[in-house]
């Protein structure tokens, strides 16, 4: 994947801030406009109470792993160079996630319970991302974590890139309580979403995405290119010490990561989700939840499980799809 070929799928949001900034500001929302100027925007209490009780209720059935039911057993759970599956955990040893390292993380879990599907397509991620993106919003992955990540800097463009549009990606930071400043929070650099300014970094063949085979040997490489364009930026870190029931959404490209734990008592939980316009994504298992879509929701469930049969997929109406190639053409012809 080129630079060319990220900059070609910018949404036509970013491109209009991009030529015209006070254009953008009176065509868009407040919170948008303050997304396409700083890669980032904070959206405080708006997100449902009762929908986040709802999914305290099924990740307390990962507090004890011996007890939980069998197929939770087969949830993907990532750590730091490691890729297991839950059931695996309590046979290590590992009964209460709360009690694990760092960097865990489980992966999916809207593909196995309702309410975490709900939340990461409620009102107030969708109506942004739809404005962002100009179309229906679609969920590419889900990652829930029950201490901080301590991941280091990143862009998540060059290592989530299923998507055919490149550049249309950002993410949503759910805190499932309120986060404290010892407990290692996400620490961002805001308007650092913007790699051409201070350019790409090549993952190899002028590719602005990781291959995985290869990630290892350009690792230092890209640690000294994030700091290198955060110092020339004279870009400042922001930490997000979030209260229960706020939303944050970042770019794809800004750069981000957890800052260290200091107290490894605390618990730092939280709900992590990727998305990508639905134009972006092949039409293969793809199904409407809410205002959103998602993808392989509820495919492989196993009997029993908690998740909800899907409904089928949405089919806009004519008058709808004749306004998006209007709109593609307009696009063509400015941009």
């Amino acid at each position: 994947m080129k630079p060319s070929a990220y900059l070609k799928s910018l949404p036509l949001a970013e491109r209009v801030y991009r030529e015209d900034p006070l254009l953008a500001q009176r065509l868009y929302s407040e919170e948008l406009y303050r997304y396409l100027r700083d890669g980032v925007v904070i959206l405080p209490g708006v997100l449902d109470h009762a929908l986040l009780g709802a999914f305290d209720r099924d990740l307390s059935l990962f507090l004890d792993l011996r007890a939980a039911p069998a197929q939770l057993g087969q949830i993907e759970v990532d750590g730091r160079g490691e890729h297991k599956r839950a059931g695996t955990l309590a046979n290590l040893g590992i009964n209460d996630l709360r009690d694990a390292l760092s960097g865990l993380r489980l992966n999916d879990l809207h593909s196995h319970f309702d309410s975490a599907a709900s939340i990461s397509l409620c009102e107030p991620v969708t109506s942004f991302l739809s404005e962002l993106f100009g179309s229906p919003p679609a969920l590419l992955q889900s990652l829930t974590f029950f201490k901080s990540s301590e991941q280091p800097l990143h862009q998540d463009f060059s290592y989530v890139n299923s998507h055919s549009h490149i550049a249309e990606l950002a993410a949503a930071w759910i805190p499932l309580e309120d986060i404290h400043h010892d407990s290692g929070p996400l620490v961002y650099y805001p308007r650092s979403h913007f790699p051409d300014r201070y350019g790409f970094f090549d993952w190899g063949n002028g590719s602005v995405v990781a291959d995985y085979a290869t990630i290892d040997a350009y690792y230092s490489a890209y640690k000294e290119y994030l700091n290198r364009a955060i110092s020339d930026g004279g870009l400042r870190p922001a930490t997000y010490l979030p209260r229960r029931g706020d939303l944050l959404i970042w770019h794809g490209a800004l750069v981000h990561g957890g800052s260290p734990i200091i107290n490894p008592a605390l618990t730092r939980k939280s709900f992590v989700c990727h998305y990508t316009s639905l134009a972006s994504h092949p039409q293969v298992k793809r199904f409407r939840h809410q205002q959103g879509f998602g993808f392989d929701l509820f495919q492989e469930s196993s009997p029993g499980s908690q998740a909800t049969p899907p409904v089928p997929l949405f089919k806009p109406s004519l008058q709808r799809r004749i306004a998006s190639k209007v709109k593609r053409l307009v696009k063509a012809s400015f941009f």
